[in-house]
């Protein structure tokens, strides 16, 4: 979009026009590329190329659909527009060329369509007609025809697209000299052709005729085809079409987290002049307050931040300038057209790619977006957000919303969604434009969709050529004919037409004066308001439009699922530092709320800003901005970090383990210190510790641990927020602690162990007591087969005692008797019995051999023997009275209770004992 400078300019694309070139030869030889392509034909047609045998350059990079040869130029006034798909068609091959060999260019110029009214019947047409090359043209002059009324909008774009023209029945026509600079004006009577009610839209076509080289005259030297609109002297105001027009106010993100713009150029955008400032001018100018204002929250925010002293990024620095002047007088023209009582909703924050969250699932984002949206809009216009249910208005970029969309709007307060209205196609069979309000049923409730008109919207962001804002302006024609046939179809069907301007529209402010002034001033339509258009129950289309439609083509212009996943996986980071840095025991002087706007909420608006639709064809801008966050969150999670040692000690079941914490940031920190241990059963520690770190220090705290037994066991260290969130990478460390006390039950086994032991030995030893008591408690005589003392056997004489071998003897040990007064030596334990074969006799109670004799009384071995006191009856003297053979002589006392199978041999014998057999030999 260029503005008002009028220039001669090489051919546009996209014209509804003809221009036709001729030179070397007649043109009715070599001008009839397109069949009947005048007025006069019968097969009329309005060309869009260049009627001439030229060859077609439809390569050479102009984006044009009109063909011109090689060296020629044809600059026009394009006064219309055609669809992208119109490849129109071309001469024949080669150049056309005069006798010279010289190549003939005729450039036409339409500068004014000036319909009639205001009492006026006369259509007239202003233009210029400049002839380049050698070629000679004499009787140069212009022809106006109009043909005959379009009946619908597809029979006028194909007109404007180059196909099928007017109706032979030529209804006016007029012809014009050109003056000696070039310029002409064409007077058409139209008077009989103004209808007595309703309107009329005619096709205009305007040619170029005269003699080249002095042959025979040529009436299509150069073609255009443009519009009029003849409209009853009084329409009825019921008769005309509510137009909605909404006017978006938006800019690329440009504001970084740091508070940096990423380059100056609002500052440009909003001077007079700039294209922001143009659009806002042209609302105010137009003195209207039917028009809705988008308005970008992204933008409101960068222009406050202009407002004072400013910094932006540029590849040598980062200059400081002073405040805008411009950015606060544009701020506060957006405030007075509220003020007047025109319409000025939110756009999303950053004005976000809503569908492309939706199917990223990332719902919390576009939550985010919008609520935030609302509220700086909201703080703009120093207004509470409204909160009632559906009262707010969407305008996703580019018209885009599927019903997943349209169902997330519908959940966070929107009841009104504006939508590209090739997503809502006409009904089959409709022959006219329905209303463009259709209801919508979402989970939470009906939703009422508008859908923008593309075609109007496209004639007003781009229109064909160079546009002046004047009411004549040729580009406006075009503009009229449209809205004027959207009523012409059905004129007692009232409709609503929605004008929605693309996101970064660049016009002029006096083209959006003069299409204002057309849509609220003309006999075919009317302005109204976003409210009314909403509330107006009469304009509902529902069952004349097909559903919401979605399709690949549309979903193929979003921003990748991969990249907004990682964005908002970022932007999950910078959320977790907002509870580190807001918590209110770390910043008792500045308020939760306030601290989270100026430390967590420019990262995470910055991030949001990474996920606007600007980027579905810019994706390096919107890297950039995200960078810049993500380098942010980076520096502030690295500067939280905990240290340990590699190796704690515990000598005994509790111990402390050091650990150190560091808050490098600028800040101060909140943080949980939390241990967890791979083995909960074995080692036990306190596993939340809230503490403060303050901004640049450490801080080393003792955690104490309870180890339950001996091991190395693995404690990892980890710093969260108080939420329970992982506050980075550097904010974790592992530390093995390794004991060596004994566990419980390793103790309790230990011990009963040594229980077990001690039982065992105890029973034993009772055991052996009560054995040794038994056999001491048992006097001789109660013996079983003994006989009480002073009695004799009644059996008889003793048997005569057994014969025993020879006994090896032990060696006797003396004990000296003690001297006078001297203590004796302690007594001797006594021996062992020696003789067990000798118990139990008649006459030896301890022998069953000599069991009972009486002779053996004092002897142990022969229990009741009278003769043998002493051992005298063994032939020993008295001095032998130890004798060990005769155990309990008078110096020895009793036998032990315990004996051994045989005596042992002395000292130095070589006799062993013999074993004993069981009958006791």
């Amino acid at each position: 979009m260029r503005f008002p400078t009028r220039l001669a300019a090489g051919v546009v694309a996209a014209l509804s026009l003809a221009v036709g070139v001729t030179g070397g030869q007649p043109a009715s030889a070599t001008t009839r590329s397109v069949a009947g392509s005048s007025l006069d034909n019968a097969a009329t047609t309005a060309s869009s190329t260049v009627s001439t045998g030229l060859s077609t350059e439809l390569s050479t990079g102009s984006a044009s659909s009109v063909g011109i040869a090689a060296g020629t130029t044809a600059t026009i006034q394009p006064v219309t527009r055609t669809s992208p798909d119109t490849s129109g068609t071309s001469g024949s091959s080669g150049g056309a060329s005069s006798s010279a060999g010289t190549n003939q260019a005729v450039q036409l110029t339409v500068t004014e369509v000036t319909p009639p009214g205001n009492g006026s019947t006369v259509l007239r047409i202003s233009g210029s007609v400049v002839t380049q090359g050698g070629a000679s043209i004499t009787g140069l002059g212009v022809r106006v025809d109009l043909g005959a009324a379009l009946t619908s909008r597809s029979q006028l774009q194909k007109v404007a697209a180059g196909g099928a023209g007017a109706s032979p029945s030529s209804s006016a026509a007029a012809s014009a000299t050109v003056d000696p600079t070039g310029g002409f004006t064409a007077d058409v009577p139209v008077a009989e052709l103004i209808p007595a009610s309703g309107l009329e839209v005619r096709p205009v076509q305007v040619r170029v005729v005269g003699r080249v080289n002095g042959g025979a005259l040529d009436s299509r030297l150069a073609t255009l085809t443009t519009f009029v609109v003849l409209s009853a002297p009084r329409v009825a105001q019921s008769q005309r079409t509510p137009v909605l027009t909404v006017v978006p106010l938006a800019s690329k993100p440009r504001l970084r987290s740091d508070g940096l713009l990423t380059d100056n150029t609002l500052a440009q955008d909003v001077a007079e002049g700039g294209r922001l400032r143009e659009l806002l001018k042209g609302v105010i100018q137009s003195h209207t307050t039917a028009v809705a204002l988008g308005v970008d929250p992204t933008l409101v925010q960068a222009l406050t931040r202009m407002s004072t002293r400013y910094s932006y990024a540029t590849p040598s620095g980062e200059p400081t300038t002073t405040e805008s002047t411009d950015a606060i007088a544009y701020l506060e023209m957006i405030r007075d057209y509220a003020r007047r009582g025109g319409t000025v909703f939110a756009l999303p924050y950053g004005d976000t790619d809503l569908p492309a969250l939706v199917h990223a699932d990332q719902l919390d984002a576009l939550k985010y977006s919008v609520n935030t949206g609302q509220q700086v809009i909201a703080e703009l216009l120093e207004k509470p957000v409204l909160a009632q249910e559906g009262s707010w208005t969407a305008f996703p970029a580019d018209g885009l919303a599927d019903a997943g969309t349209v169902n997330a709007l519908s959940a966070n307060g929107y009841g009104t969604v504006i939508v590209d209205d090739q997503l809502l196609p006409a009904a089959r069979g409709l022959t006219y434009t329905p209303s463009a309000a259709t209801t919508m049923a979402t989970a939470t409730g009906q939703v009422r969709l508008l859908a923008a008109d593309h075609v109007l919207a496209g004639l007003v962001a781009d229109p064909d050529g160079i546009v002046d804002g004047s009411q004549n302006d040729p580009a406006l024609a075009r503009f009229q004919a449209e809205l004027a046939m959207i009523t012409d179809q059905a004129p007692d069907r009232r409709r609503l037409v929605v004008l929605a301007l693309p996101r970064y529209a660049a016009v002029s402010a006096s083209w959006l004066r003069v299409i204002l002034d057309t849509v609220t001033t003309s006999t075919y339509s009317t302005g109204i308001s976003l409210g009314d258009a909403t509330a107006d129950a009469r304009l509902d289309a529902t069952r004349q439009r097909s559903a919401l439609t979605y399709g690949e083509a549309a979903q193929a212009k979003e921003l990748p699922a991969e990249y907004v996943n990682r964005v908002e996986e970022i932007r999950g980071k910078a959320y977790v530092l907002g509870s580190v840095f807001c918590q209110p025991d770390a910043t008792p002087a500045l308020a939760t709320e306030t601290c989270l706007r100026t430390r967590r909420d420019p990262v995470i608006n910055t991030l949001i800003t990474g996920l606007s639709a600007a980027w579905r064809t810019d994706s390096a801008g919107g890297t950039s901005l995200v960078q810049q966050a993500d380098g942010a969150v980076q520096e502030k999670q690295s500067s939280i970090r905990v240290v340990g040692s590699q190796m704690v000690n515990l000598t005994s079941s509790r111990g402390r383990v050091p650990v150190t914490l560091e808050n490098s940031s600028d800040w101060d920190a909140t943080v949980v210190v939390k241990l967890s241990s791979s083995d909960r059963g074995r080692l036990i520690s306190a596993t939340k510790i809230t503490r403060v770190l303050k901004a640049g220090q450490k801080d080393q705290i003792e955690i104490e641990v309870d180890a339950e037994s001996a091991g190395t066991f693995p404690v990892d260290i980890r710093l969260e927020t108080v939420d329970g969130q992982a506050i980075g990478p550097e904010a974790s460390a592992r530390v093995l602690v390794h004991s060596t006390v004994y566990g419980a039950i390793a103790i309790g086994i230990t011990v009963g162990a040594v229980g077990v032991l001690f039982a065992a030995v105890l029973i034993r030893l009772v055991r052996r007591l009560r054995a040794r008591s038994r056999s001491q408690g048992a006097p001789p005589d109660d013996l079983p087969g003994g006989p009480g003392p002073g009695q004799a056997d009644s059996a008889g004489p003793p048997a005569p005692a057994p014969q025993v071998a020879e006994r090896a003897t032990l060696p006797l040990r003396k004990y000296p008797s003690a001297g006078a007064g001297g203590a004796p030596y302690p007594a001797p334990p006594p021996p062992p019995d020696w003789f067990p074969h000798h118990a139990g006799g008649p006459h030896h109670p301890s022998d069953p051999h000599h069991a009972g004799d009486p002779r053996h009384a004092h002897d142990p071995r022969h229990a009741g023997g009278l003769d043998h006191a002493g051992g005298l009856d063994h032939g020993r003297d008295p001095g032998r009275a130890r004798d060990p053979h005769h155990a309990g002589g008078p110096d020895l006392g009793r036998a032990g209770p315990w004996s051994f199978g045989r005596p042992a041999a002395p000292a130095g014998s070589t006799a062993q004992p013999q074993p004993q057999h069981p009958d006791g030999r």
